[in-house]
Parts: C-alpha cells; structure tokens; sequence
C-alpha cells in the first residue's frame, strides 16, 4: 500500500525544513538539482559539487518555471523565491525524508564494500516479478545526496524501493538508514574501501555492519551473507538476539551450513534452501555474480517470490553501466570492461573472470589506479603481482602512478609481460596491434582513471 496524500507546496517546503513562510502557498510539482532538468513548478536546490556549482544556474533555473530555489548564497536582488538555508544539501536529505515517510511500501537497503551495484540491479529486477514497478538506485548514486536524489523520484505507481548505500567515513551509514529507514537490509561483502578515510578493512567493516545493527535495534528481516568472515562473526555474535525467520543467510560454501545454498555450475547457479530449490542461469559471467545472484534471490525469499517470479524479473536485467561488460567480437576476441570502479576485492574477481576460460588465447590485463585506497595503497597494488601469476596471465598493462608500483613489483619477481604507460594514447597505440583473433581482454580500474578510453578505443578498433 502506498500512502500518497501528501503532496508538495511552498509552504510544506517552509515547514519541513523549519524555516519561516516567505511566499504565497503554492504547488511545488518537483525538485531538482539539475537546472537543465527544471520544469514549470519545480523547487531547484543549488548544490555545489567537485566540478560545478548550481548557484550559477539560479537564473536559467528560474527562466525555466522554478516556483523557488535553495541557495546557500542571498540573492544580490531581494528575491524571496531565494530560499537560503545553511546546507543545500542537509535541506535536501530532509526533504528527501519527509518524501520517502510518506511511502508504505518494501524499501531494501543494499550495503557493502563491493557487488552492491549489481546485487542492487538483480534485486530489482527480480522483485519486478512480483512487484511490477520497483524504484531503484540509478547507476551509483549511493553517497549523501545520491540517496536523497533517488528517494526523491519515488512515484506512487512504486510498489518497491531497492536502495544503493555507499559510505566514505565514519558515521555516514548511520546517517543514510536514518535517511532511507529501511525495512530489509542486505550486505553484499566486506573489503578494502575508502581506507583514506576509514583507514582499516577492520574499521570499514564495523562501519558497513552498523546496517545490521540498525536491523537488530528495528527488528528487520536481514539477507547474511556468512562466507564473510566479517559478516560472520557479527552472526555468531548476534544470532541469538534475532527472532525466528527474521535473518536468511547464504553462501556458496557447504560449510557454512547456510539458509540457502549456491552451486555454481559454470553460467548457471542452483540455489538450494529447505524443501526449495531453483536453477537459474546467470546474466552476468563469474563466479563472484553467481554470488550476488545469490544473494538478491535470498533476499527475495522474504517476500514469497516463486520461482516463475524469479525467472519472469531476471529476464529483464540489465547490467549497470561499466560493470562487467562483455563483449564478444566478430574476430572471436572477448573483451571485459569493467572501469566503474576497482579494489583488490572486485580486481581479484575480475582476474579470475578473465582467466577462468583457459581456451589457450592470450589474456591481456590492461589495469588503472585502484583509488581511495588509504595508506597501505602500495601493498594492495603489489599484491595484485601474485594473482596475476597464480592465474598465468602472461600479457599485462598498466597504466596510472600507483599501477607502478605492481610494475616494479612483477620486474622484481622475474615475471615477463607487464609494461606501464602514462597515457592512455600511449596504452591504446600500443595494445592494438598485440591482440590477435580469440584473445580475452580485461579493462578494469577505479573511475578517477577513466579507463573507458581504452575500451572504446578498442571496440572501435575491432568492430571495423
């Protein structure tokens, strides 16, 4: 059920963010942060952002209808359409909340260091099947005001809200449920994240399972994921404390003696539960989104979803863009770009992906900078010199200041192949002609390092 009889206006604007009425009551018919998305009616909020500030649009903003804006910044000319508070984007988290309070619907939180973006993408989809309409995270926008963002589109036709949560420090989970008041919680994995900030895997750790904890304190359903060993402990720790039914916990390990059990069996998974079972084939190759598969149908367990359910929402998955793309060339060649984003984590997966074929082409690894990775970013680029030699890729690209330190690290272990660029010109000229008919290619590194250069150079190349 979905409430909807509240709706905005100047003066519910006025009182949700506590400020005194300074205009005539009328209807807001939407709010935005983009000037160039401002229709007649609409509240534009000036963000400043790391490349533009939306105080400069003020004007176009109101050429294009605007019935008010929040600035920062008074208006040079008395305006009392300029509403000024001290935080455009505080005022907008609130407002944001006072939307979201007004929708009686699912709202799943999907937190973790790494696979939330796709484990958000398949929960999605596969709750469609029962659902029908499902609001969604768009891409990543999962920071403080991408999640108010997204909790702004909700519609009354939403029957289901599946929402992204990414932290950057200390404190800003909390923050976000207090925002999203989640009623099912998911965490993906933990892993090294943001450790410029949060400084420790430990530390980054703790931070994402205040998600549970905030579960624990609400009495909410809870989707475990015990082959994390983080996650792990906190489920020994908190078992007990949890009611019957309220957590379902999965792993692709036996071991782990999990809720629910997935078997991957090379592009399809059976997930194996008590008295249930489903085979489904995956969208995405790798072993590591037959997990997030996994997980996205556990979740789905708490809503009763049947099979033809499932099977009818995952047919109409797609992929988030950058992450794991594949694309298979009209000369045989296979090539991976996955650029959104990269950790040792996901970088360890992606490796795996690339290797795991083991047809006898050549496998080429063309890497970026993995960022915001604290002060042990050294260690966490040099370690990444032994998978490659585990896995036996033998053709190796780098490019990005830290990328050199995984150069000098594999010239260091006698390992041949590598070579390091500081251009992406200079990287494209070079693996164009290295690549022959069947090879496998992986694009991959943090989004700062915009490696989708390389990749669509590539593609323009092999297409023609």
């Amino acid at each position: 059920m979905v409430k909807m009889s509240f709706e905005w206006t100047t003066f519910r604007i006025f009182e949700t963010l506590g400020l005194p009425v300074t205009l005539a009551d009328t209807p807001v018919t939407g709010i935005t942060t983009d000037s160039r998305a401002v229709k007649a009616g609409n509240l534009f909020v000036a963000i400043k952002g790391d490349t533009h500030d939306g105080h400069v649009f003020i004007p176009q903003a109101f050429s294009a209808g605007a019935v008010a804006v929040l600035s920062e910044v008074p208006a040079q000319e008395t305006d009392p359409r300029v509403i000024v508070v001290p935080s455009t984007l505080d005022a907008i988290r609130t407002l944001a909340g006072r939307w979201r309070r007004s929708f009686d619907i699912p709202f799943i939180a999907i937190v973790g260091a790494v696979g939330k973006t796709t484990t958000k993408e398949l929960s999605s989809s596969i709750l469609e099947g029962r659902f029908g309409r499902v609001l969604k995270t768009e891409g990543s926008q999962n920071g403080f005001l991408g999640v108010a963002l997204t909790l702004l589109r909700l519609r009354p036709e939403d029957r289901a809200a599946v929402i992204e949560i990414g932290i950057d420090d200390i404190g800003a989970m909390d923050q976000h449920l207090a925002l999203v008041a989640p009623t099912h919680v998911l965490l993906t994995r933990t892993g090294p994240e943001h450790l410029h900030q949060l400084k420790t895997v430990e530390i980054a750790a703790q931070e994402e399972l205040r998600a549970f904890d905030h579960a624990l304190e609400h009495g909410l359903p809870l989707a475990v994921n015990v082959s994390d060993p983080f996650v792990k402990n906190w489920w020994s720790t908190h078992q007990s404390a949890l009611r019957p039914g309220q957590a379902l916990t999965y792993s692709m390990d036996r071991e782990d003696g999990a809720d629910h059990l997935g078997i991957d069996r090379d592009g399809t998974i059976e997930i194996v539960a008590k008295d249930w079972s489903v085979e489904l084939d995956c969208p995405l190759p790798g072993i590591h989104h037959a997990h997030n598969l996994l997980a996205a149908v556990t979740l789905s367990r708490f809503f009763g979803l049947s099979v033809a359910e499932i099977k009818n929402g995952l047919s109409g998955f797609k992929t988030a863009l950058g992450r794991t793309e594949v694309y298979r060339l009209p000369d045989g060649t296979t090539v991976i770009g996955d650029h959104y984003n990269s950790n040792p984590t996901s970088l360890a997966a992606a490796l795996e992906l690339l290797a795991r074929p083991g047809n006898g082409h050549s496998l080429h690894a063309v890497l970026g900078d993995m960022l915001e990775l604290g002060e042990n970013e050294e260690h966490y680029h040099r370690e990444v010199a032994s998978e490659l030699s585990r896995l036996g890729i033998g053709s190796i690209w780098l490019y990005g200041p830290r990328m050199k330190w995984l150069k000098n690290e594999i010239d260091g272990a006698g390992i041949p192949g590598a070579r390091h660029f500081e251009s992406h010109a200079d990287l494209i000229s070079s693996l164009k002609p290295a690549i022959s008919p069947g090879d496998r290619i992986l694009i991959k590194g943090s989004r700062g390092m915009r490696m989708e250069t390389v990749l669509k150079a590539l593609l323009e190349t092999r297409n023609q």
